[in-house]
């Protein structure tokens, strides 16, 4: 019902656009819309495929502010991107694939400090 679905809208920041065409919406709006979606289907995880990409930095800063509240809610969430600002602030543990596979597993500063990580994504820096 309209009632539900405003909740939703106002806990993305939305519902000043309620009535608004979503083919009018910005892309970050756009991605709000798609996660207040995912949001009233009641999941027991919440997947979130590139939700970053192509935001500017004010939008992901909005977007990663959602994505806390959504887990300090208790929310389970799987994270898929390519940002790694994004990955090590919101995700406790996290996989890196390097062309298809696993190059490393851990915490965020298991990660950061993964010589394998590094060669791949920094360069050996010799």
């Amino acid at each position: 019902n309209r009632g539900q679905a405003m909740a939703f809208l106002n806990e993305v920041g939305l519902e000043g656009l309620a009535d608004s065409p979503a083919s009018i919406l910005s892309l970050g709006n756009l991605r709000r819309l798609e996660l207040a979606r995912a949001l009233a289907l009641g999941p027991k995880l919440l997947l979130l495929d590139e939700s970053f990409s192509g935001l500017s930095q004010e939008e992901v800063g909005r977007m990663m502010g959602l994505v806390r509240k959504i887990q300090e809610r208790g929310f389970t969430i799987l994270l898929i991107e390519h940002n790694m600002r994004v990955a090590m602030s919101l995700c406790e543990r996290l996989v890196v694939l390097d062309h298809g596979g696993k190059l490393a597993e851990g915490t965020p500063d298991e990660v950061r400090s993964d010589e394998k990580v590094i060669e791949a994504y920094l360069g050996k820096g010799e």
